[in-house]
């Protein structure tokens, strides 16, 4: 998608008639908040829905910069949305600022502030008390198995007179929350960090294999004590960083010992951290954990160029486009791919600077459709070519992203 539009060419598109203009603008990342937030007021629902889904920075490759999808403005406006729909995904997404959730916690429609309990952590204290004490009374048992056995443990333990004010449990809470009935109590004590040693041990050979997993996951563990641990952690899952570990981003001796621990959660959250050495940076290249190298990749801002080209090819998802945007990858020799038997790798030798505009018209006629469509985006196309792809179903939509079609073309598209 384009990164840059005229001004006028952005009004065009924003008081479109065709609702599936407005929408893809929505999908946009690229083009900034200040543009994406003037759909807020679109009249159709689902360009609505589509401008906040598409929120989501979880899968992108991160920078040192913030990084804010929206105006503070337009999330107010969705906000208080006349269609549910749009603000349940308001409350859903993780870039949704702290007082627009305080908002929504006050929503008329219980399911609303129901969403909400998913980033229960983003929340503030007014929100998480408002929600605890809720009138539906599901999402007030939401809010209480969310916040169980925090709220438990900051009504019934008394604070660390140090500054950091860590909660420290007391000896008859900590052995009834440890040996709780329910798995899901026991994994959540298990990872708090005032847990006796004796019941941390006693919860590493527990029955339930969550609560072990958690056990091993602490950062008061050594690397004996985790490979003591009967624990799997299975890489399909889905994976949240430890919060410890990106807590200490900055420390750069619990760095080292994350990114080389032999437990994967550790790497894993390690490569979530944008200020890692570059030795470190290169072990967690090198990886034979996936998920380790897909997260560098999506979350270094100096990621190994030879990194992103191992990810491209291995890895199809969100993150994919950003990766080829990135400055850090090697469009030097991609020419190399233009006769490999994968179409994949045939796709990246359009990136390649020095390839003939001769080699890119023939990769526009490549059996691959995906081959096809990278080389009707091509400036280097020529326009006799580009204009037939153009008009080819299969290939219009990535003719029309080429940035050397004719400006009189563009405004006849968005005319028609």
């Amino acid at each position: 998608m384009r990164t840059t539009m005229p001004e006028r060419l952005v009004d065009e598109i924003v008081h479109h008639r065709d609702r599936g203009v407005r929408r893809a603008l929505s999908w946009n990342l690229s083009v900034g908040p200040q543009v994406r937030s003037r759909l807020a007021t679109d009249p159709d629902v689902g360009v609505r829905v589509n401008l906040v889904e598409h929120c989501n920075f979880r899968y992108q490759v991160s920078t040192l910069e913030p990084r804010t999808p929206l105006t503070v403005e337009a999330y107010e406006l969705l906000a208080a949305d006349p269609e549910r729909v749009v603000r349940e995904e308001v409350a859903l997404q993780r870039y949704t600022p702290m007082h627009v959730r305080d908002l929504l916690a006050a929503d008329p429609d219980p399911a609303v502030r129901l969403c909400l309990i998913d980033g229960w952590s983003q929340l503030s204290k007014a929100a998480r008390a408002a929600l605890l004490s809720d009138a539906d009374p599901k999402v007030r048992q939401a809010a209480m198995q969310r916040q169980a056995p925090a709220a438990v443990i900051e009504s019934e333990t008394e604070l660390s007179p140090r500054p950091s004010k860590r909660v420290i449990l007391a000896r008859p809470l900590a052995e009834r929350l440890a040996r709780d009935g329910e798995a899901g109590t026991r994994a959540r004590v298990a990872t708090e960090p005032s847990l006796p040693a004796d019941l941390v041990a006693e919860l590493a050979i527990d029955p339930d294999p969550e609560v072990r997993l958690a056990v091993s996951r602490r950062a008061d563990l050594s690397e004996e004590q985790r490979a003591a641990i009967d624990y799997t952690d299975d890489p399909n899952r889905l994976f949240r960083p430890l919060e410890w570990v990106t807590d200490a981003c900055d420390d750069a001796a619990i760095m080292r010992r994350c990114a080389t621990s032999a437990h994967p959660a550790l790497r894993r959250s390690a490569a979530h951290c944008p200020h890692l050495p570059a030795d470190l940076v290169q072990t967690l290249a090198n990886d034979d954990d996936f998920l380790v190298r897909l997260f560098l990749a999506e979350n270094h801002p100096d990621p190994p160029g030879e990194l992103l080209l191992r990810m491209v090819l291995e890895f199809q998802g969100y993150s994919q486009a950003k990766m080829l945007r990135h400055p850090n990858f090697p469009r030097s020799g991609l020419r190399r791919y233009a006769t490999s038997p994968d179409p994949r790798e045939r796709a990246l030798a359009t990136m390649d600077p020095h390839i003939p505009s001769q080699l890119i018209e023939t990769l526009s006629r490549d059996p691959d459709l995906t081959v096809r469509r990278s080389a009707a985006a091509d400036a280097r196309l020529p326009t006799r070519r580009l204009l037939k792809m153009l008009a080819d179903d299969d290939t219009a939509e990535a003719a029309a992203r080429n940035p050397a079609l004719p400006g009189e073309t563009m405004e006849e598209i968005i005319n028609r």
